[in-house]
């Protein structure tokens, strides 16, 4: 365990070093909110906050910075990062998640999601210089999510898009199961997480690693991410896997405070059909998204890495067993 914890100061050490370098400004948001997001398959930890007046007040701790940090942006804001605790509720038991853990998450304006993927991969080899220099050195591979699922799963993503019933029967066809309140995600999942996903961050045998952004998700699958221009079915998100660990999220992110308004509904509704808590919408983020111009970013699983570098399979070896 020792060396895990050293392992982790030093990695933390150097990503200030790699964004410090990069001119970023280093920021720290709120761990307590009265508005933190509603993404459907995440679940903040509430609590109370009184005031010496009697007043007491719902505050959730923050799934992720990304709300107040969009906000420091639209202030004025060029390139920003956070790097510290977050907090999840009700996360599985697998090894790879704790309910508190340490998270990167960085902005910078005038980006797209490709100079996105392009200093995550810079990131990973800077942190990564004598650790694992030989998988970390060759350039990270780049599949869109159709790719993926045809190389995995053979099957046409494009054909399937938003067609639920064609989706079922090839749920059925992979050998899978189909429930009456499956959504059309809900059954692009179970063929994902079982055919695709575990392939990702390998090479074809699975012997070494082939870091690997995953970009170009179906549109229901990125609320906060900017449509892809020449096809707006996907959206302009990436995902990081590297061995068997996803690592990072990213969006060339979506600044239409009308378009995010109307995805902040549909996340409501979706919270709201699964017996989930919903609250009020953050109006200031969403008139904050009309300062922020094109602007690209990611957040990053710093423990993630630590257990990916020191061949450990339990992030709870890191958090101290929480």
């Amino acid at each position: 365990m020792h060396l895990s914890v050293t392992l982790r100061s030093e990695i933390v050490k150097r990503v200030r070093a790699f964004f410090d370098a990069r001119a970023y400004l280093e920021v720290h948001t709120p761990r307590m909110v009265a508005l933190p997001g509603q993404e459907p398959y995440l679940s903040p930890f509430w609590t109370k906050l009184h005031d010496i007046h009697g007043g007491a007040f719902d505050r959730a701790l923050i799934t992720s910075p990304e709300y107040a940090m969009k906000k420091l942006l639209a202030s004025g804001l060029e390139k920003i990062y956070d790097l510290g605790p977050c907090f999840r509720d009700g996360e599985p038991t697998d090894g790879s998640h704790a309910p508190e853990f340490l998270l990167l998450e960085w902005y910078r304006k005038r980006a797209d999601l490709f100079s996105l993927m392009d200093e995550t991969e810079d990131m990973l080899r800077f942190v990564g210089r004598g650790l694992r220099d030989a998988e970390l050195a060759p350039p990270f591979r780049r599949m869109t999510v159709a790719e993926a699922m045809k190389v995995y799963a053979h099957i046409d993503l494009g054909e399937i898009l938003e067609d639920r019933e064609a989706l079922a029967a090839l749920v059925i066809e992979h050998g899978g199961t189909v429930q009456t309140e499956d959504t059309w995600d809900d059954l692009f999942f179970k063929i994902f997480l079982t055919e695709v996903e575990p392939n990702l961050g390998w090479n074809h045998n699975k012997t070494i690693w082939q870091p690997t952004f995953l970009w170009n998700y179906p549109l229901s699958q990125a609320s906060l991410a900017a449509k892809n221009p020449e096809d707006s079915r996907y959206a302009l998100r990436t995902e990081l896997y590297i061995g068997d660990l996803e690592l990072g999220n990213g969006f060339q992110e979506l600044t239409d405070a009308e378009e995010q308004r109307g995805r902040f509904l549909e996340e409501i509704r979706l919270r709201e059909s699964l017996g989930k808590q919903t609250w009020a919408m953050d109006e200031e983020l969403l008139q904050a998204l009309t300062q922020l111009g094109k602007v690209s970013g990611l957040a990053f699983g710093v423990d993630r890495l630590v257990m990916l570098l020191a061949e450990t399979d339990k992030i709870t070896h890191l958090t101290n067993g929480l």
